[in-house]
């Protein structure tokens, strides 16, 4: 499992990356307000990393995401479930699925027996209390 502070590097390194475009850009374009505009993208960057690591942080660092319970929903397999791969769509989302043995066919309705994360365990509708 990745740390939460990986985690919460992954989601701000793509924003930190447009300082230095920024500077560039201000280099080129204009060049006599380069020091003072480098000066506030730095403190912004900063600002913006203290103020997202307070209100970010802290749901990363929740090991499950029990606000979003679909055990016992109703899904159709949409690619070929094993035990080591398959994808089923239930409602909307598509989820990584597998099963405890065999293969669940395309078309195949499923019931969500639980969930890892975002992987799911299914069996096919009708045979969940089997």
């Amino acid at each position: 499992m990745v740390s939460p502070r990986v985690k919460f590097l992954a989601i701000t390194i793509d924003e930190l990356f447009l300082v230095p475009v920024a500077m560039a850009l201000a280099y080129f374009f204009v060049p006599d307000w380069f020091i003072p505009l480098t000066v506030l993208l730095i403190i912004g960057a900063v600002v913006f990393v203290v103020a997202k690591y307070y209100l970010v942080y802290p749901s990363l660092l929740e090991s499950s995401y029990s606000f979003y319970e679909i055990e016992g929903l109703r899904g159709k397999v949409i690619e070929e479930v094993t035990v080591s791969s398959g994808k089923i769509k239930v409602g909307a989302e598509i989820w990584d699925a597998r099963c405890d043995a065999g293969s669940i066919g395309v078309g195949t309705e499923v019931t969500v027996v639980s969930r890892d994360l975002m992987r799911v365990k299914v069996t096919p509708f009708g045979l969940e209390n089997d």
